[in-house]
């Protein structure tokens, strides 16, 4: 109860300063007031009422506090302090769109919870998970299924170390790319999935032990495939953190542990690296000099990471209103082309860009230098705005209600008698701060390649090979 206290202390401890002793318009701050009382409402019910385990909440509001708050108050006081009204995506400051920006979000968390309270109020059936006599044979030959994958690909996996973070290689189309990383050479998870789930629950097992070797093999496999020279540090965090969730729950079995560890990972500890990595310093020369490292502190600040571009998902989604009222709503074309992300561009010549590419492309070519190529345009576009580009206020309200029972059920898996889905569940939940600060068709692209991976492939394996029962 003490350290759930001290918890609420904090988020006050941060948020006053911001709000007394930043430059940031009375009504602005007001505004973000509002928004942060509603995620200290979600936090108090999170935290000392929701009778469920959801971290996937957790990330919820450790993303609206950092992403809808603490980011854009520092950006705005960047701003007022500096004398510089562009905005870190170079977007000129404007009162009219901060305060619109403010007004649609509030609107958003405000469906969402209610919205997210109702279904998770709703009595669900469970599915009782029926457990296959034969498990120990399946998760072998998965593991061989694993090795054959790894020995196929091989020279891929040693040209992706070279080339560092799954550049298109060879020519390699992206939907290609994404079968292949996300789908194929992620094969070892599941394996590992049910390779733990067989370890804790049949200890006394005959095959315990070829098993623990196995689950093991997998593990050591899936690290080589899914290491920082191979994938994006947006993918590494889910698939590691589900990992040590699996061999070592208690770390992370409550909404208070999942809260703690989600806020100073995300808010703290990565503004920290951020900040040692973005030093201009060796590793070598930081060990040597240790001052070096105090003087980053003092003369940067950890709270300088807050102004760049890691979180410009605030400002993306004012940016985005600047668009709409310069043009129109893209009334679902937008969303097209998330949904479909699997049509390659060669059948689909009209499909839609990610709207991260869109609004970066619109902030070049009105505040940029549209003849620079190296001009970045790959920006973040959080949920709601992505709810925003395509229905305007309906398609806010209408994302938090589709967000809503998404959690819902995910809080259901993960609180679920199905290894597969309590993986993806708490996957998905780890993922839910990168989904939400967008863009959406990258989140949801790499989301639902997952899922097929963990659930989809699996259950297609069980019900055509799973069906016979024999003992172990």
């Amino acid at each position: 109860m003490k350290g759930k206290i001290l918890f609420l202390l904090l988020f006050f401890i941060i948020f006053i300063p911001l709000l007394f002793f930043t430059a940031v318009p009375f009504f602005i701050k007001i505004l973000f007031t509002l928004n942060f009382l509603v995620i200290l409402i979600m936090t108090i019910y999170y935290l000392f009422k929701d009778k469920k385990f959801a971290p996937i909440m957790a990330s919820y509001i450790v993303f609206n506090f950092m992403f809808f708050i603490v980011a854009p108050m520092l950006q705005i006081h960047k701003v007022f302090t500096s004398g510089d009204l562009k905005l870190v995506t170079k977007l000129i400051y404007s009162d009219y769109l901060i305060i619109k920006t403010s007004v649609f979000i509030l609107i958003f968390n405000i469906v969402f919870y209610i919205a997210y309270r109702y279904f998770n109020a709703m009595k669900l059936k469970a599915k009782i998970y029926k457990k296959d006599m034969n498990l120990s044979f399946h998760i072998l030959v998965f593991f061989v299924i694993s090795m054959i994958i790894f020995l196929i690909n091989i020279d891929y996996i040693k040209q992706e170390y070279l080339s560092h973070n799954y550049s298109v290689l060879d020519g390699t189309t992206k939907s290609a790319l994404l079968i292949k990383e996300k789908i194929i050479l992620m094969i070892p998870f599941p394996a590992f999935v049910l390779g733990v789930y067989y370890l804790k629950k049949y200890k006394k097992s005959k095959n315990f032990y070829i098993i623990l070797i196995i689950t093991f093999l997998m593990l050591v496999l899936i690290l080589v495939l899914k290491n920082p020279l191979t994938e994006k540090r947006n993918a590494l965090g889910p698939i590691y953190i589900t990992i040590v969730f699996l061999l070592i729950p208690k770390l992370l079995n409550t909404n208070f542990k999942s809260l703690i560890f989600l806020f100073f990972s995300m808010v703290i500890i990565f503004p920290t690296i951020s900040l040692i990595t973005h030093s201009g310093y060796t590793l070598d020369k930081l060990i040597n000099e240790p001052k070096l490292l105090l003087y980053q502190l003092q003369n940067h600040g950890v709270t300088n990471t807050f102004t760049t571009l890691n979180y410009d998902a605030f400002i993306n989604f004012s940016a985005t209103i600047e668009h709409v009222e310069k043009d129109t709503f893209s009334f679902g074309e937008q969303l097209s082309g998330a949904v479909f992300f699997f049509v390659p561009r060669k059948i689909w010549e009209s499909k839609p860009i990610s709207s991260g590419e869109f609004i970066g492309n619109y902030l070049r070519d009105n505040y940029g230098d549209p003849t620079n190529p190296y001009y970045f345009t790959n920006l973040s576009n959080p949920f709601v705005s992505e709810g925003y580009i395509n229905f305007g206020l309906l398609g806010v309200i209408l994302f938090a209600i589709l967000l809503a029972f998404f959690m819902t059920r995910m809080v259901n898996w993960i609180n679920g008698e199905d290894p597969l889905k309590v993986a993806a569940g708490f996957y998905a939940s780890i993922h839910m701060i990168f989904f939400l600060r967008g863009d959406f068709t990258n989140g949801y692209a790499f989301l639902f390649a997952t899922f097929i991976v963990i659930l989809i492939i699996p259950k297609m394996y069980f019900s055509f090979f799973g069906k016979k029962k024999v003992k172990m």
